[in-house]
């Protein structure tokens, strides 16, 4: 549930516009493209599980396969852009919450430091800290809820969607490759170098929109010291969440798509899959619960990334104050680290949620390409304590070489322009910034830190 929680957010509700844009008739093939190679990434995850079980994820992993020298910037870098990924889904719940609660009002586009919209977001902030505060019980409870919510949902809409196509011989799925809604934009590699135009052009790039949607699989691991045999249950969890995922997806979007693909496509509705529908009770469900499932991966969020922190702190990376706990076993330090961090980058970049997602993107990229390597090493090592993990071929070495190379794929395949310019054009100073911040001054300072707590008293 947790694996199902941390995918199913915002993505599927408010992405399937777009990758229809870009891929017309092919977006639920984008779909399961975009669900296959999660997929793929998913085992190689998993297999990674199998070799290690303690908290923080790919800091673990790269750790145990090369060491701490590659292992603190993996897991330095990850620590802050997972807290840069919370921040991100903090702001589509806060900016959906207000434009379905006050549609009338402005507040949702406010970039204003003092505005509703940041008074909102500080107390949103304040209520997953009170989540928090009471331990591992009230989290797995309001997870458990908030993932039958947003399951149920969704299976409203596909139900519902189904019953509305079958009795009333509905299908609209030709419009989605009509010219006023499919609109494939060119391939270019690095947003700059052209490559190729036309349907596949728009097939990748829907790709690369839907993988938006699947993004989160990764944080299961985050805690895995938290869980019950994570070396057992781990590489059986996230597979299963990935696939699980994937089907609904692949199923909701052609539903939507038969409905009426042209209202996905140009609704202005804060739900965009909401547009698909007409019965006003089934599109109060569906909204209802694309705002339940938005709150629940921000559950998820807040729970896995101060896990990162408490990793680093754990092995000396980070001072071992940060992995004091309450009563109840929280890391508070560590939740209010991560809290700073998810409040100060979008109130930095005023809610640029495309600046934001791309400081994201480029650690999953940095995860997804160290990750499968390290995942080669572990394998390798038949002599030290993974000695006696059973080794497959298939999973050990063939799919992380895959990985890499998709990988690869698409860090290059990234428009990075949007994270340096803003959309007037003019450099982005704020976003240039907490890169430096980001990949180069905090895992300085982190070496600064773990070098000098090695030298002899």
């Amino acid at each position: 549930m947790l694996g199902i929680n941390g995918i199913i957010g915002a993505g599927i509700f408010l992405t399937p516009g777009t990758v229809i844009t870009l891929a017309g008739p092919n977006a639920p093939l984008a779909f399961v493209l975009a669900g296959l190679f999660t997929g793929v990434m998913a085992l190689v995850f998993a297999t990674a599980a199998r070799y290690v079980k303690t908290n923080g994820a790919a800091y673990a992993y790269t750790t145990a396969a090369f060491g701490e020298r590659i292992g603190i910037y993996v897991g330095v870098t990850h620590a802050i852009t997972a807290s840069i990924a919370w921040g991100v889904l903090a702001t589509f719940f806060v900016s959906t919450l207000l434009k379905v609660v006050f549609p009338d009002k402005p507040w949702a586009q406010d970039t204003e430091l003092v505005s509703v919209k940041t008074l909102t977001f500080v107390a949103f902030i304040g209520v997953l800290l009170a989540i928090n505060m009471f331990g591992n019980r009230v989290i797995s409870w309001a997870n458990g809820v908030s993932t039958v919510g947003k399951l149920l949902a969704l299976a409203v809409f596909i139900a519902g969607g189904l019953w509305i196509i079958v009795t009333q011989h509905v299908n609209n799925y030709g419009t989605s490759g009509s010219a006023g809604v499919y609109q494939p934009a060119p391939y270019a590699l690095f947003g700059v170098i052209v490559v190729s135009h036309g349907a596949m052009a728009g097939l990748i790039l829907g790709t690369m929109a839907a993988l938006y949607a699947f993004t989160g699989f990764e944080s299961v691991a985050n805690a895995a010291e938290e869980m019950d045999e994570p070396e057992r249950n781990l590489p059986r969890a996230i597979p299963l969440a990935v696939l699980s995922v994937g089907a609904v997806y692949v199923v909701a979007v052609v539903v939507a798509m038969l409905l009426a693909a042209d209202k996905v496509v140009r609704s202005d509705h804060p739900v965009m899959l909401a547009a698909a529908i007409e019965n006003d009770v089934f599109r109060t469900i569906v909204i209802v619960g694309a705002l339940v499932s938005m709150f629940g991966i921000n559950v998820s969020g807040s729970f896995g990334a101060p896990q990162l922190w408490t990793a680093l702190s754990d092995n000396g990376i980070l001072p071992k104050h940060l992995s004091d706990k309450n009563r109840f076993g929280v890391p508070m330090l560590a939740f209010g680290v991560t809290a700073s961090l998810t409040l100060a980058f979008p109130l930095a970049l005023r809610f640029d949620t495309v600046n934001l997602t791309g400081l994201a993107v480029i650690a999953r990229f940095v995860q997804f390409i160290i990750v499968p390597i390290a995942v080669i090493a572990l394998a390798r090592d038949r002599a030290g304590e993974h000695a006696s993990v059973r080794r497959n071929p298939l999973i050990d070495k063939v799919l992380p070489i895959a990985a890499v190379a998709i990988s690869v794929v698409l860090a290059v395949s990234f428009d990075y322009r949007t994270i340096f310019r803003t959309a007037q054009g003019s450099a982005n100073y704020f976003s240039i910034v907490l890169i430096v911040l980001t990949f180069i001054v905090a895992p300085a300072l982190a070496y600064l830190h773990y070098y000098r707590t090695l030298e002899p008293s």
